[in-house]
């Protein structure tokens, strides 16, 4: 099976692990960063008493969230769109990528 798999991968298997550790990062961090910097402005906003600038970042707050879910669900819609207009052999190569970065980066100093 690990034969087939590096077939379908044609030698990107380094690739594919650092492409999936790049996803990863982006999929968690960014919505972290999009809903906290919504809170810190809408407090901003609720602490300067103005209506005006409370519903205003109230807004920015709700397309900060609808983004960071967007964001979080990308793999997700790729993942899709691509059962539907790609074959089997992406799939296979997604999954049986595995390693650590250290490993890819790994230069042997003797």
């Amino acid at each position: 099976m690990f034969i087939l798999a590096n077939a379908a991968c044609n030698g990107l298997d380094n690739l594919v692990v650092i492409v999936k550790f790049v996803l990863t990062i982006v999929q968690w961090v960014v919505p972290v960063i999009l809903i906290v910097l919504g809170t810190i402005d809408l407090v901003k906003a609720v602490i300067a008493g103005k209506d005006d600038d409370i519903k205003k970042h109230q807004q920015t707050l709700i397309k900060r969230v609808i983004a960071a879910v967007i964001v979080f669900l990308i793999p997700l819609i790729v993942t899709i769109i691509m059962g539907w207009i790609g074959n089997s052999d992406w799939k296979t190569c997604w999954n049986t990528a595995s390693g650590n970065l250290s490993d890819i980066f790994k230069t042997d100093t003797l």
